[in-house]
């Protein structure tokens, strides 16, 4: 199935509830809808994981590139309970140590 994506907008933290698979139209999809919300100045980002059974490289390197812009802007992109396969993922290529993880949304908007 596509990603979907949904957004919801709370004190200044936009959350993105991802589903399906983060493939090569996923990943496209996903950095355009980062890359304006950047670019809108909204920099504190929550992405919800949960439904997405698959991300690949270029929606690693979307998420890398994206951390780094939010950064940037005094913001974060956090991810919240990651699908074991994908943690599997994060885990081997070092992303754990870069990304803070969450088990609920509101665990991730609590502390910004």
């Amino acid at each position: 199935p596509p990603m979907k994506s949904t957004l919801h907008e709370e004190n200044g933290i936009s959350t993105y509830v991802l589903e399906g698979r983060i493939d090569s139209i996923g990943a496209g999809e996903l950095e355009a809808l980062l890359k304006q919300a950047v670019a809108e100045g909204r920099a504190k980002i929550v992405l919800d994981l949960s439904q997405v059974q698959y991300i690949n490289s270029a929606g690693l390197r979307t998420l890398a590139e994206i951390l780094t812009q939010c950064r940037a802007q005094e913001g974060d992109l956090r991810l919240v309970t990651v699908n074991p396969k994908v943690e599997r993922v994060f885990r081997i290529i070092g992303f754990d140590r870069f990304f803070k993880s969450y088990d609920s949304v509101q665990d991730a908007i609590a502390n910004f």
